[in-house]
């Protein structure tokens, strides 16, 4: 029944990006790669975060924070493999909504602590995507700088910047294999579902240094 639950959820995310690019370009994509996969994957990591934190008894607000975060991974990723694009008002949305977590919470960092984060990483992030695109071809958008500045708000910057290294890693490992035959060389990597993937990890993982929460 939850597992189904989060079926319907996750579709009704998938739904919103669809329809966000329909209204941007007239037309849905007539395909969605890994749509079904994608919906199924969410639904399962839900299912156990909710059934984790019931059986755990862990603190309401901690596992409402990782459903939103698994639910803002959806679309996103969604987004970012059909388009190679995150949009300024998801990625806004997902730093004003941390925003306004953090101040219904008085587990997390306090609310000035957040937005100094959100500060470093943003000017960070620029300028690290000034010196990878310094020579005309973007390597990293602008909407993966404002994803990563919006997750510091959820989770604190030193555990974005982790999760952002095992992206990173990651992706270092698929050049590899595919410098060497093992995988197909493709021009343009989406950032997005790497980062949200290390997110799902951490958060199944339930480590409270990574979340930013004392359990």
């Amino acid at each position: 029944m939850i597992f189904t639950a989060f079926v319907v959820i996750g579709r009704g995310l998938h739904q919103q990006a669809a329809n966000f690019i329909r209204d941007h370009e007239g037309h849905s994509p007539d395909k969605w790669p890994y749509s079904g996969v994608i919906t199924v994957l969410f639904a399962l990591m839900a299912s156990l975060v909710f059934l984790r934190g019931e059986y755990q008894e862990l603190p309401r607000l901690t596992v409402f924070r990782d459903l939103i975060l698994l639910g803002w991974c959806v679309v996103l990723t969604h987004l970012d493999i059909a388009r190679h694009w995150l949009p300024l008002p998801f990625t806004l949305s997902l730093t004003i909504s941390g925003m306004l977590f953090t101040l219904l919470s008085d587990t997390l960092l306090p609310f000035r602590h957040a937005l100094v984060d959100w500060g470093v990483m943003m000017t960070l992030l620029y300028g690290f995507r000034v010196m990878a695109n310094r020579h005309g071809k973007e390597r990293f958008g602008l909407g993966d700088v404002y994803l990563l500045a919006g997750l510091s708000i959820w989770l604190t910057l030193p555990v974005t910047a982790v999760i952002t290294l095992m992206a990173l890693g990651i992706i270092a490992v698929q050049w590899l294999a595919s410098r060497t035959g093992l995988l197909v060389n493709r021009e343009f990597i989406p950032f997005a579902p790497y980062i949200c993937f290390c997110l799902a990890m951490v958060i199944l993982a339930g480590i409270p240094s990574f979340t930013g929460y004392v359990l």
